[in-house]
């Protein structure tokens, strides 16, 4: 697929995924709504590993790479999760749209890929700007709309230090196995952060959280992280 394909793609699929992450933890919490996501997304990428018959390494480059990919899969998302408890999806997707910004001043800070002209900056001090202008200078936000904020940023920053690392790390390896060993180490901590927490289990789980659940799983997941990838 070429990649202003992949890229169309992506926009699709990930502009409405604030607004299901929102559903798919109605009723059910964040942390079961991102674990039931992420496990449920690894068992269908082993699966379409074995049946497309993609290679998977496991020697000491690609487990890097992996891991890389799953500070993402893991500290991303469950940062992004534990932040939209508290603002909107509307707003989730704003703070989200830093994404490339941040990723353009790590990368020069860290790849050393391009330079931070004028333009580049411009555009970082527009872009914050324009998180001002969404409030009201006159009205003191809520602590909790601020908690919500820094979660989303703290999932923007570490979403880019992943995607820089897969890129300097995994350059060889095919999106479908970066994503199966990503989900294969962010799973597991999941799990273990459910299990530190006392996580109850929801004995019900709403057909709206559960239709989002399966939608993030599939296009979420699967179809959107090996499209960035």
């Amino acid at each position: 697929m070429s990649v202003p394909a992949a890229y169309l793609g992506i926009i699709l699929i990930w502009s409405t995924t604030p607004l299901a992450i929102k559903w798919s933890s109605e009723g059910v919490g964040f942390l079961f709504g991102v674990t039931a996501r992420m496990a449920i997304a690894v068992v269908l990428c082993l699966v379409l590993v074995r049946l497309m018959r993609i290679a998977f390494p496991w020697n000491r480059a690609a487990r890097r790479t992996y891991f890389v990919a799953g500070l993402g899969l893991y500290g991303a998302m469950m940062a992004v999760y534990w932040g939209a408890q508290y603002i909107s999806s509307g707003l989730v997707s704003v703070v989200y749209g830093l994404l490339p910004l941040v990723t353009t001043l790590l990368a020069s800070l860290w790849l050393k890929q391009g330079r931070l002209d004028g333009t580049k900056l411009t555009g970082v001090v527009l872009a914050l700007g324009g998180l001002v202008v969404i409030f009201d200078p006159r009205v003191e936000p809520e602590f909790a709309t601020l908690l919500g904020i820094g979660g989303v940023l703290l999932s923007t920053l570490l979403h880019a230090i992943s995607m820089l690392g897969v890129q300097r790390f995994g350059a060889h390896l095919h999106p479908l196995a970066v994503t199966t060993g990503g989900l294969s180490i962010a799973v597991p901590l999941y799990l273990l952060t459910c299990v530190l927490v006392n996580e109850p289990w929801p004995q019900v789980i709403p057909q709206q959280s559960l239709n989002a659940i399966l939608y993030l799983s599939v296009m979420g997941s699967v179809v959107g992280f090996v499209l960035f990838y």
